[in-house]
Order: C-alpha cells, then structure tokens, then sequence
C-alpha cells in the first residue's frame, strides 16, 4: 500500500506499547497476565489507566447475549497485551465498516466481501481468522430445508422459494449464488428470492415456513441442526477475518496478533460460554488467503458488479 502517514491514535498506541515494553523488562510475564487476568480488573475500565483498543461486533438482537458472548475474550486480550480491550456494538454490517474507515474501533470482525471492499477503498489488512469446532480456519456455506422436505438438491429449487442473506455476507449470499450457478439453477428459475438481514433471520423464515429453502453459514446450520436439515454445502474457505487499517504500528498489530493466537484450542470446552465465533481460537489471516473469493466475485457480483472489490 506504500507508506503511510500515521493517525495520531496510532501513535499513542506505539507509543504505549513501547512504554510498557521497558517497564516490564525484568519483571515476571505471568505474574502480569494474573493481574491483568482479574474479573474485577478486566471489566472495570474506570481505573484502568491504559490506552482503548475498540473491538467492534454486531450487537445482534440481544446485546446483552453480545457482551455476554464477546466479554471473555476481551478479558483475555486485555490480559496479554498492554491495551484494555473494549466492545464496540454495531447495528449493521455498514456500521462496522464504518467503524474501521472513521477509527471508531482497531479491530472489526467482517465478511470476506466487506474485508475485499475495506481493502481497496481505505486499506484494511486481515489480522486473524477464526477456527472452527475442527479446528480449521475455514466455513462454508450451507442451503438449510425444514425437515422432512421433498427437496433433495440445489435443482430442485427451482420454482420454489428461497432465503439469503444482506448483499455483504458471503456465506448466505455470495457463495450460495455461486454454488446456484454451478448447479445450473439462474435466479430467475426460483419462485421467490428475498434477501434478510442475518443469517438467523434467514433460519427464522426457512422454520416458520415461509420460505422451502434458505442459505446459511454453517455454524448457524448446526446450531439449527435438530430442525432443519442441509440441502448442499459449498466446499470450505477461509473463514471471514478480524481486521485492522494499514496504519496501524507493526509492533501494535502483532502484540495482539499473538495474543489471540495464544488462545488454545483443546481449552475451547472450558469457554461454552464464549461466542461460538471465538471460542475455537484462531489462525494467522493475509489477504492472499482470500484470493479465491476475490475469483468468485468475478463471475458473482453482489451488489457492485464486482468491481469495488479488487483483483488478485
């Protein structure tokens, strides 16, 4: 991207991490990761004394599910790095990339089509990427039916009704309409399409019946699991990335790179209670891993054409 003038925030971040660097030289890292570890520390940000790192998520239907779901592993962050990690609650997918182009927060979880789009218009770079519950940094994309549903593949959805997701999801928008042209099956051969605001909504209106099919991220397909039933599965990608802008300080970025790295996968049974997004931990992310999306918005545009996202 070339160099890049630093924001001043950014600087008071490097500034931090190199302050705090000098003073713990000497000094025992466990014994500050116990201190920094502490629910009553951890939480209480009034006395804490250190400089904000916002991480923004969607606040979804219940914010305070999100917090209850998010909190932890701002605990933990704040625990392994010099930063006192805080949440960020976005209403929407523009919100959080609102939040990424103004500043608002360091850190936004986004689709892949968000992240490509982030990419080119104001220099997002993907920082980590979650694992799944097998311990791969990859998702896909699954057509979910109410069971006992006489469909039996993607073909047979032709004249029938059909729910996505927003036109920034990857997992109920992009790919399944990939996977659809792959099959053969043009829009115009479905009945009814419409297009929801999450993928939870998108389960909603498969179960209440008012859509035969509709496509999901797979971690919600299983989630709905005892109700609905897979259609068709795309084959995996890299799961969606947290990212940061280009201008954040290089020892910053990998401060807290390695501190979501430090999260153990064997341990995610001892977090349940985490967001199921973040409980697995997570693997490196570049933007080279997300080459292939870029290929499929190619012959799949969302709502630009595919011309806002990029080349490889």
């Amino acid at each position: 991207m070339g160099a890049q003038k630093l924001h001043p925030r950014w600087y008071q971040l490097s500034s931090t991490l190199a302050l705090t660097t000098v003073l713990s030289l000497g000094c025992d890292r466990a014994e500050r990761v116990d201190r920094g570890s502490s629910s009553a520390e951890s939480r209480d940000s009034s006395n804490d004394s250190r400089v904000a790192i916002g991480y923004g998520v969607m606040a979804g239907d219940d914010p305070g599910l999100t917090y209850k779901g998010y909190q932890p592993l701002m605990d933990h962050l704040t625990a392994h790095t010099p930063f006192l990690f805080q949440l960020r609650l976005a209403r929407t997918s523009d919100d959080l990339l609102r939040y990424v182009e103004e500043r608002m927060a360091e850190i936004v979880p986004l689709s892949s089509v968000s992240y490509l789009e982030s990419h080119v218009q104001f220099g997002a770079v993907p920082l980590v990427r979650p694992l799944n519950r097998e311990s791969q940094p990859v998702t896909q994309s699954v057509f979910v039916v109410r069971r006992g549903s006489p469909l039996r593949d993607l073909v047979d959805l032709k004249g029938r009704s059909l729910a996505l997701g927003s036109f920034h999801s990857t997992w109920s928008n992009l790919i399944p309409r990939h996977e659809l042209l792959r099959a053969g099956v043009s829009l115009e051969d479905l009945e009814r399409l419409e297009h929801f605001d999450n993928d939870e909504a998108v389960a909603a209106a498969v179960l209440e019946g008012r859509f035969d099919a509709g496509a999901v991220e797979d971690v919600v397909a299983y989630r709905h699991q005892e109700e609905l039933e897979p259609l068709h599965a795309s084959d995996p990608l890299p799961s969606d990335p947290l990212v940061i802008r280009d201008d954040l300080p290089t020892r910053v970025s990998q401060t807290v790179r390695e501190a979501f790295l430090s999260l153990d996968f064997h341990q995610a049974q001892e977090r349940q209670h985490w967001d199921e997004n973040v409980r697995y931990g997570f693997a490196p992310a570049a933007d080279s891993d997300y080459h292939a999306v870029r290929e499929i918005l190619k012959t799949v545009p969302t709502r630009c054409e595919g011309t806002c996202h990029g080349n490889p």
